[in-house]
């Protein structure tokens, strides 16, 4: 048995679950796990109850003979098992956060974006400033389309925030929020396939994004950011989710990071929750809705998540690419995707 059916079955065990429940309680890719749910279907160990997967009496007399028994849970409450509690040093950093936050720009799958909630961008500041990476700092965002270098800054901590986004509508609102709230952060146009601008070269102490899923987008989007860190010692933040990264694509992902010279220090699993939610869900043409066992209903909760990654600089910045690249379809698409657009 494939590690993934049992981690199914044992979850399925406590009873029937959405199919955002079921991906959410397993470790492998969603590929894999739609894979294995398909199996079972055909097997005639799950059956659906209205937008619900359940294990038939088969599976359940399946699982038994398999010795698998339910999954118990540990996860902290308190934190959403990020392992960062907010306290209320951010209190009203967070109040105006909200208001700004409500008034971006919608997402778009056309740049592949994912927002997450308010609460995990000051999550993100927490652990950040934990690390000594906030305050006094001059950091450099590639991609901001939920808005956290705005929510870092109205901490008040850092010295100087930079973001370069390919998005025009988002860009031109941080600049208007910025202006709006005096706040040292600059926003302006810029698309990771062609080279850093040179006057961002060597100037920053930390780089924040969450690039495309992809090797070699994340080759390009790692390539971009460290050129843009002062030298040894400057460090980086970025999300990998397991959703649509194999552990496959982990590790050569990990290969490229020690090629150029980082080293990963920090890894917190899903850490970064999205609000990938409601009817768009359903009719984006997402694979991951088109292979389902059982059609699902759209999620009311931020189901997709990502693993928030801490790399630090070890030597000179080694970026694997520097040129102008001609990437369409393989920045953003691979055999992985199943919750964006070829």
């Amino acid at each position: 048995m494939e590690r993934v059916e049992e981690q199914i079955l044992r979850y399925l065990l406590k009873g029937c679950a959405t199919l955002w429940e079921v991906i959410n309680h397993q470790d492998v890719d969603i590929k894999s796990a739609v894979e294995a749910l398909n199996r079972f279907k055909s097997e005639g160990y799950i059956e659906a109850k209205d937008d619900k997967i359940c294990l038939s009496d088969a599976g359940k007399d399946f699982a038994m003979k398999n010795n698998i028994r339910k999954e118990e849970n540990f996860i902290c409450k308190n934190c959403e098992g990020t392992g960062i509690e907010l306290s209320n040093v951010f209190d009203e950093a967070i109040k105006k956060f909200k208001k700004i936050f409500k008034g971006r720009p919608s997402e778009t799958a056309e740049f592949d974006q994912g927002v997450v909630p308010p609460e995990v961008s000051f999550r993100r500041a927490a652990f950040v400033y934990m690390r000594g990476d906030l305050e006094n700092k001059k950091l450099l965002f590639l991609g901001d389309d939920d808005l956290t270098s705005i929510a870092m800054m109205l901490t008040g901590l850092p010295k100087e925030i930079r973001v370069i986004e390919v998005d025009e509508r988002i860009v031109n609102y941080i600049n208007k929020v910025a202006k709006e709230y005096n706040l040292n952060v600059e926003a302006e146009l810029y698309n990771a396939v062609d080279p850093l601008p040179e006057k961002l070269k060597g100037k920053f102490d930390v780089f924040l994004t969450d690039p495309v899923e992809t090797v070699a987008g994340m080759r390009l989007f790692f390539s971009r950011c460290i050129e843009g860190l002062k030298g040894e010692g400057g460090s980086g933040y970025f999300g990998v989710s397991h959703y649509e990264s194999s552990l496959k694509k982990w590790f050569g992902i990990e290969k490229d990071l020690l090629a150029m010279n980082l080293v990963i220090t920090d890894v917190l699993r899903d850490f970064n929750k999205y609000l990938l939610t409601g009817e768009r869900i359903l009719t984006e043409g997402f694979r991951v809705v088109k292979e389902a066992p059982f059609p699902p209903k759209a999620p009311d909760y931020p189901w997709y998540r990502s693993t928030f990654f801490r790399v630090e600089l070890i030597g000179e910045p080694n970026p694997l690419i520097t040129e102008k690249v001609n990437w369409k379809r393989e920045l953003y698409y691979d055999e992985d995707t199943y919750v964006a657009l070829p």
